[in-house]
């Protein structure tokens, strides 16, 4: 039977293809192309990274408090900091059960991961998992940094739209995150965000409280121990704690908003244009950070392949980003890492036209190209005009 050009068309390249079909054929092909190994857990890789963090935040919280000299303790305290993010991070992959093999192992090690961190492992699981990675970029579903439309903007009275211009600026997204995610959906969670595992979410945040209340304990003896007077030990203690968790807070708040916003990302308000594969690698970025900063935190900001598939190990994520990077290429958002980068992000990314998708200034003025969900990469010249 002669076989006819129309039943060849499924064969056709992704790359051919200028649909948004393609971002998914593509996302499809890298997740099928995925070497087994990359997938599976490693108890012994997991436990090591585990204490490696674990023993870098114990040292450093420790020296920052009775270092001698005042330089010693800015040094271990922003030490201190970048290893509440690696213990975090652990935890991260806890909360998927990817940390390590074992499944009750995850559970624990993950709730003793969170805890410099303050983050309460069963409403994170909830608000991260079901939340982030079910609903991504989606109006409604996806718990932070989700932008205004315009009509929600002008709907809200006059001192809360003082607020979201803040939430929209540089310094204004760590509060952002601290308020409106980790506030309203890990502490005090209403009915719509609140885990279905009621009792175990209870449990969790009287155990971050009392790790508090530990630290500031162990705080205000190991100041007194060292002798130092620049404060009163009663308050350079628990001041050490809670700086080195704000400033940590801000730069988790700047990750989780880099992650999905960009000038190229879209958002979505409609379950008919979403779709799980497509969104992952196009709302997705790959912030590339200077390698060392990508080890200490274990590779968090290769999020595109996270994102496509959580089962992946934190320790496989650089080599399943590269070949993403490789089989979707013109879909991928790589956005090297610069402070000009990121503070036009947050000049370009206010509000969100979800009918047009683009991005949009508080006056309502578009500040991207419409058609988000679907566009090639934009060219460079639209890119440095924005």
């Amino acid at each position: 039977m002669h076989t006819t050009p129309v039943a060849q068309a499924p064969s056709k390249s992704p790359v051919e293809n200028p649909q948004p079909q393609t971002a998914i054929a593509a996302a499809k092909a890298w997740k099928a192309q995925l070497p087994r190994e990359w997938r599976a857990p490693s108890n012994v890789r997991g436990l090591v990274l585990f204490g490696v963090s674990l023993t870098a935040y114990v040292a450093t919280f420790v020296l920052m408090h009775i270092s001698p000299k005042v330089l010693g303790v800015y040094v271990f305290g922003a030490l201190n900091i970048i290893s509440i993010g690696a213990m975090f991070v652990a935890g991260h992959d806890a909360a998927h059960r990817t940390l390590v093999r074992t499944g009750w192992l995850n559970r624990i090690l993950g709730r003793i991961a969170m805890l410099p961190a303050w983050h309460p492992f069963t409403s994170w699981v909830h608000a991260h998992n079901t939340l982030h990675h079910g609903f991504t970029s989606f109006k409604g579903k996806h718990p932070d940094f989700c932008p205004l439309s315009k009509q929600d903007f002008d709907a809200l009275p006059r001192w809360r739209q003082s607020v979201e211009r803040f939430y929209r600026t540089p310094l204004g997204i760590g509060v952002c995150y601290v308020v409106e995610f980790y506030g309203k959906y890990l502490l005090w969670p209403n009915s719509t965000r609140r885990s279905p595992w009621v009792f175990a979410e209870r449990c969790d945040r009287l155990l971050v409280l009392g790790f508090i209340a530990f630290q500031f304990v162990a705080s205000y003896w190991l100041v007194t121990l060292s002798g130092r007077h620049l404060l009163p030990h009663w308050l350079a203690g628990p001041a050490a704690v809670v700086i080195a968790w704000a400033v940590w807070a801000y730069f988790m708040g700047m990750a989780s908003y880099q992650q999905h916003t960009h000038p190229r990302t879209a958002w979505y308000d409609n379950l008919d244009e979403w779709n799980f594969y497509h969104v992952q690698l196009r709302s997705s970025t790959h912030v590339a950070m200077p390698a060392f900063v990508d080890r200490m935190l274990h590779n968090i900001m290769d999020h595109p392949a996270h994102h496509l598939d959580p089962t992946i190990p934190m320790y496989q994520l650089p080599e399943s980003q590269k070949l993403l990077e490789q089989h979707a290429g013109e879909h991928a958002v790589v956005v090297p890492w610069t402070m000009k980068e990121f503070l036009r992000t947050t000049r370009v990314c206010k509000l969100y036209d979800y009918q047009e998708h683009r991005w949009l200034d508080f006056d309502g003025r578009p500040t991207s190209p419409s058609g988000l969900s679907g566009l090639p990469p934009m060219p460079q010249a639209a890119s440095t005009a924005l």
